[in-house]
């Protein structure tokens, strides 16, 4: 009989993998990483990985030691293949997973009382390294999502134009909404709920699922590593950005897939500059106020 191998589940997943044993379907595996479909109402996606696949916040990790040795890769999984997950185990094709341990899913340290000064700094020595990844169809649909965060205005048509945008199981529009999740739920910021619920509500009908799952995470301000990693360094508050934390993470974010972490790392800009160009606005506003008010 088959050892019941080990998983370290994320939090994100718990209730689908300690409830009732439900069917689950594989609907994308690569050697490093399986993404199964729950039979559950809330169309739960569970990422079954070894521990050097991108820790996604649905991820289930395989803690073998063989696999953390860089050994065997995970049970050849197709697509449509069936299995079962629940109380506290995943079953697919021949292997049997038993959760051991839980961990949380990254989250993005709060910008909030990051001085906008270091911030503005940060995001202009970005700028200035990384090139955009969007072609000119995606940067106009980004230029309207950005115009919408500054200006409050709805941002469907914008998620609309972004959301399945490029190949692969993650388009890259869809990164770079994101991170513009996950960065604006960091800032505190207003436009937050309504990208959210903009993102979520067309999703399902406009890219792959495993992306759409990822975007429901996102909403919620959960994220990679690696991306919580460079929203710690724009938070660090350092005055010369190229001494401090930011070119390590930036660097650990790019590496991330083949266009990931581009994506991510442009919808962070993004949303911090909306963010920032609508809060100078407002000031400018206040103070033209003022200067009337005191003319008057």
């Amino acid at each position: 009989m088959a050892r019941t191998q080990p998983l370290a589940a994320s939090t994100a997943v718990e209730s689908a993998l300690i409830g009732p044993i439900r069917p689950v379907t594989v609907i994308a595996s690569t050697g490093e990483a399986a993404y199964l479909r729950v039979q559950d109402d809330a169309g739960t996606i569970i990422c079954l990985a070894t521990p050097h696949a991108v820790r996604v916040p649905c991820a289930a990790i395989w803690v073998s030691t063989a696999a953390s040795a860089g050994g065997p890769r995970l049970p050849v999984l197709e697509p449509d293949e069936h299995g079962t997950v629940g109380d506290s185990s995943l079953s697919i094709g021949s292997t049997t997973f038993r959760v051991t341990r839980w961990w949380r899913p990254s989250r993005a340290r709060s910008l909030r009382a990051a001085p906008p000064v270091t911030v503005a700094a940060a995001v202009h020595w970005l700028t200035g390294r990384v090139a955009d990844p969007m072609d000119a169809v995606g940067r106009d649909a980004v230029a309207d999502l950005m115009d919408a965060l500054m200006h409050g205005t709805p941002p469907e048509p914008a998620v609309g134009r972004l959301l399945g945008r490029g190949p692969g199981l993650t388009p890259l529009g869809d990164d770079v909404l994101a991170a513009a999740m996950v960065c604006l739920h960091a800032l505190g910021s207003p436009a937050s709920g309504a990208l959210a619920a903009a993102v979520n509500a067309a999703a399902p009908d406009a890219t792959t699922a495993v992306s759409a799952a990822l975007l429901r995470h996102a909403a919620r301000g959960e994220c990679i590593p690696q991306l919580a990693d460079l929203l710690e360094a724009l938070a660090a508050g350092v005055a010369d950005p190229a001494t401090g934390p930011l070119p390590r993470a930036a660097g650990g974010l790019l590496a991330v897939g083949h266009s990931s972490g581009a994506g991510l790392l442009h919808g962070v800009l993004v949303a911090v500059t909306a963010v920032h160009l609508a809060l100078a606005g407002r000031r400018i506003d206040h103070r033209r106020a003022a200067a009337s008010q005191e003319a008057a």
